[in-house]
């Protein structure tokens, strides 16, 4: 399968799969703040366009092939490495613990997990964009995994995280092993991101048969002046 969608996978989510949650008009869309905060160009020259998504609160945040110079009005707040996976050959391992289906009642307890563990923005609506599984223990979420982006043939697996006291249990790859057997079983290729340094995620990813494609820079934009702070905008680790 070819996977040129895979390099501009916000825009093909939001102009296929996720087109119900697309808000903008081409050339630049993105999804509701409360979903994500990503947005993506048709062409990259659409860049001065960005700030016809971001709200004067708010921020977007961009991938592209290097750091972007801020277009008028907007400032770049951060950028950083980030590194695409795909799993052409997935090879889910064993599963042993309980895992279950995630839905809008466990937002709460998912928001508190992720502030704690930072595997990427989480919002509100974030489970909108696919399914989410997760591992409770005595009631308490301790570990979980998701979707994210979602493009012909392929869906991203997401906010893969643990809580730090149930971490070295090997949770993470038994929720990649469900999630990439799903996805597979659609008939879809399974992909993710990673920060580049996250050697004992790179691990459990390799495990499984994802492989490095491609880098990414992720950029941070939000209004000149405005007070949006980019503390917790990670890759899914």
């Amino acid at each position: 399968m070819a996977h040129f969608v895979l390099d501009n996978p916000v825009w093909h989510a939001l102009t296929t799969r996720h087109a119900h949650l697309a808000e903008g008009r081409p050339p630049v869309l993105r999804y509701p703040a409360d979903v994500s905060p990503f947005a993506a160009f048709e062409t990259p020259d659409a860049l001065e366009h960005l700030g016809n998504v971001v709200p004067n609160d708010g921020n977007a945040v961009v991938w592209a092939n290097t750091a972007l110079d801020a277009p008028a009005g907007l400032e770049r707040m951060t950028a950083f490495d980030v590194m695409q996976l795909v799993a052409d050959d997935f090879r889910p391992g064993p599963v042993s613990a309980n895992i279950q289906p995630l839905t809008k009642a466990d937002v709460p307890d998912i928001l508190e997990l992720t502030a704690l563990t930072r595997p990427g923005p989480f919002g509100t609506r974030t489970i909108e964009k696919g399914d989410f599984v997760g591992i409770r223990d005595n009631g308490r979420l301790i570990a979980m995994a998701g979707e994210r982006m979602c493009l012909p043939g392929y869906t991203e697996i997401t906010a893969i995280c643990t809580h730090p006291d149930y971490q070295g249990r090997g949770l993470a790859k038994q929720l990649i092993s469900v999630m990439g057997s799903k996805i597979k079983a659609e008939g879809r290729i399974p992909f993710l991101h990673s920060l580049p340094d996250n050697e004992s995620a790179l691990r459990a990813y390799a495990s499984t048969g994802f492989k490095p494609r491609r880098m990414w820079q992720v950029n941070l934009f939000g209004r000149t002046g405005a007070s949006s702070g980019s503390d917790g905008y990670f890759a899914g680790r």
